[in-house]
């Protein structure tokens, strides 16, 4: 049986969406709250920074210096747990069984999870903070988890990967003026991770891989300009990344997900759309692999065939988005499209 047939790819059972929409609210929730916690003191406040709202705690530290702490962007989900911070309702030890309990039925489930070494490594860069701070996961492991966030049976989520890639751009330190140490956690795992060698030293310390086996770490950054070389630092990351063309449109707006294993993470992924129209264009950035373009194109069309149903108007504005930022972007998202087309049929 073809997997790529035309139906639809089938929802996972209305149940299962419902956990893990649940799992999702209440992670979220505790994400904030765990930082709250910490912050009975404090008093909270919405500052203004350009055309955007940040929400902050601001009080006395341990160290008697008055400091204001970045909560995250002050959007309604925020706003919902200011309100309840506000009137004092904290999580409790029996609410986080709850969901530890719930997310144990969803690995039950046909959701796509992370195999035990992925889920160790993503653990311990969530526990570090490289989400709040502007994170995204990008790559086949966000593509796993895109699936589950959608609800979706997509047939490519369940390839297989060596690698984990975290994407972001430096956040100004007006807004985030927090750092966490990325390479500290990773060291703490005890997996012999460490920089790999680099043709251009100016990337020296943007992937790490581990003695044990080929797992690698890389961390990307959207190219600003058209030089290759140039160090980019991401400075709430404390390492240099990997400048890539386009990066930039699939990072815009990403959205909170679980990525599921021995417990469930609270990790930011891609907006679904933007994943799909993003990898016909990487389809045509490809030279000489072909089973990368072919997965690119096969992960585009899965997605396309799903949000056709789910989203259609979203997979839509993603497109336009994309082909207004030039004749160029056009180009590619319309070739990526006749190649996926020749291929996998018309989504």
């Amino acid at each position: 049986m073809d997997p790529h047939g035309k139906n639809v790819p089938a929802l996972f059972p209305l149940q299962v969406r419902t956990a893990y929409a649940q799992v999702l609210e209440r992670l979220l929730d505790l994400e904030t709250g765990d930082r709250f916690a910490a912050l009975s003191s404090f008093s909270l406040l919405i500052k203004e920074i350009g055309a955007r709202k940040y929400a902050y705690a601001q009080g006395r530290t341990s160290d008697g210096v008055n400091r204001q702490i970045y909560l995250g962007p002050f959007d309604q989900h925020m706003q919902g747990v200011m309100e309840r911070f506000s009137r004092s309702k904290k999580e409790t030890a029996s609410q986080r069984e709850d969901i530890d309990a719930t997310a144990m039925m969803l690995r039950g489930t046909e959701l796509p999870r992370l195999d035990p070494v992925e889920w160790r490594v993503l653990a311990a860069l969530v526990a570090d903070g490289i989400f709040r701070v502007g994170g995204v996961l990008v790559g086949t492991v966000a593509y796993r988890c895109i699936a589950g966030l959608l609800g979706v049976k997509l047939p490519s989520a369940s390839a297989i990967t060596a690698d984990l890639d975290i994407a972001g751009q430096t956040l100004p330190i007006a807004v985030v003026p927090e750092v966490v140490r990325p390479e500290t956690a990773l060291g703490r795992l005890e997996m012999g991770f460490s920089p790999m060698a680099e043709a251009d030293p100016a990337l020296h310390g943007s992937r790490f891989q581990s003695r044990r086996g080929e797992f690698k770490v890389e961390f990307l950054t959207p190219l600003v300009g058209r030089d290759y070389s140039k160090r980019v630092m991401l400075r709430q990351f404390a390492v240099p990344a990997i400048p890539l063309r386009f990066l930039d449109y699939l990072i815009e707006g990403p959205q909170p997900a679980l990525a599921l294993g021995r417990k469930a993470l609270l990790v930011r992924v891609p907006a679904p759309a933007r994943f799909a129209v993003h990898k016909l264009i990487v389809s045509q950035e490809r030279r000489g692999v072909p089973l990368k373009t072919q997965k690119d194109l096969e992960q585009s069309y899965d997605l396309q065939r799903a949000l056709a149903a789910l989203d259609p108007e979203g997979l839509e504005e993603a497109f336009k988005d994309a082909r207004n930022r030039g004749p160029g972007w056009a180009r590619r998202v319309d070739a990526g499209m006749r190649a996926m087309t020749r291929i996998f049929g018309s989504p």
